[in-house]
């Protein structure tokens, strides 16, 4: 049995790992809610790399599930190749080149 959520003292921050009764106290839900909702997958399931007898949830993750934003669990980062990194840096670089050149800041060593 986890501790009361009203005598659970939270850190000043919320720190980058949360356990789930931080979590949930930060949330204002009991610690079975917050199982429920990473098991029904509103909330992401912990992140890899602590032991599953102290699971840990990166807040971050947390706080991008519940605010709809595209979630990305420390477990499966998506990370672009360098090719379409490269496509994309020569595709910003060629919309600069063709943009107008009135309002652009000149060479102040020219002048």
């Amino acid at each position: 049995m986890g501790a009361r959520k009203d005598s659970l003292r939270l850190p000043t921050r919320t720190p980058a790992y949360v356990d789930r009764e931080v979590g949930a106290a930060e949330l204002r839900i009991s610690p079975d809610t917050w199982d429920k909702w990473v098991a029904e997958g509103r909330l992401p399931k912990p992140s890899p790399g602590f032991p599953t007898t102290t699971p840990r949830w990166r807040w971050a993750d947390v706080d991008a599930a519940l605010s709809g934003a595209k979630l990305v669990n420390s477990s499966s980062v998506e990370t672009m190749s360098e090719e379409d990194t490269m496509k994309r840096y020569y595709a910003a670089a060629e919309l600069y080149r063709n943009a107008p050149k009135k309002g652009r800041r000149r060479d102040l060593a020219a002048s």
